[in-house]
């Protein structure tokens, strides 16, 4: 997985490109840099995992973990462009109703 990062106003969108590779400790090197975001002041991060091509229950497990992080940060976590087969996931463990979801790109401020 290869992750970009780009600013919108004072929103930081990270977004995910290509499969996960456990090997190479693609997860936790997600859920370091979403850390390093909200503990280094930023307060608004989207996770744009349209092009992310596969999503299982670890991949749910990251973003539950990403979520309480920035919680705890003071920042606010959103996804953005969910694939179906990740919202199914969201859906059946009820982090839907956690995990703010999008469609659109932020605005800028």
């Amino acid at each position: 997985m290869h992750l970009e990062e780009r600013r919108i106003g004072g929103t930081i969108i990270v977004d995910l490109h290509g499969p996960v590779d456990r090997e190479r400790g693609d997860l936790p090197a997600l859920l370091s840099r979403v850390r390093a975001l909200a503990n280094h002041g930023c307060t608004d991060i989207v996770l744009n995992v349209e092009a992310l091509t596969h999503a299982d229950s670890v991949v749910v497990g990251t973003l539950a973990h990403a979520y309480i992080s920035t919680n705890r940060a003071g920042a606010k976590l959103r996804l953005q462009n969910v694939p179906a087969d990740l919202r199914r996931l969201l859906t059946i463990t009820r982090l839907d109703r956690v995990l703010d979801i999008v469609d659109d790109e932020p605005a800028t401020a």
